[in-house]
């Protein structure tokens, strides 16, 4: 089981909840992939460099919760990206995801969730523009 709470580079940013044999994985957040459509619960004009809710050109908060059920198991991820002066805070979520039982024992036994900011010259699988054009990214841009 994985919880990637933040894969994120300038363009863009994804959260995604992944159990053992779930690759794919279920996520919220924006992007794209060569050939793929990611997230688009947000766009660029909210979140980037320059952007008018999350200039990724400056430091900016990242607030996750996961709040549980009756039985004490996972109901899903919910987070809020923020900047201080910026007052449009953008909220995702993961939810109704049939794993997170297990994710809710994985991370009873002490796993670490994922926060990861990426600089590469081949960054288009987290920030490519996917095969609706609306992604970010057209090209690469290290």
């Amino acid at each position: 089981a994985e919880i990637d709470i933040m894969e994120a580079n300038k363009y863009a940013f994804h959260s995604t909840l992944h159990t053992k044999f779930d690759h794919g994985g279920k996520g919220c957040g924006y992007g794209g992939g060569e050939g793929w459509n990611g997230p688009r619960d947000f766009v660029g004009s909210q979140y980037g460099p320059g952007a008018g809710c999350v200039d990724t050109n400056l430091p900016f908060e990242v607030e996750v919760a996961f709040p549980v059920n009756d039985q004490g198991y996972m109901k899903g991820m919910f987070l809020t990206l923020s900047q201080a002066g910026k007052y449009c805070p953008i909220h995702m979520e993961v939810s109704d995801y049939p794993g997170m039982q297990e994710l809710s024992q994985a991370l009873s036994q002490g796993m670490t969730p994922i926060i990861s900011y990426w600089r590469s010259p081949d960054m288009l699988w987290l920030d490519g523009d996917g095969t609706d054009h609306q992604g970010p990214c057209h090209v690469d841009v290290p």
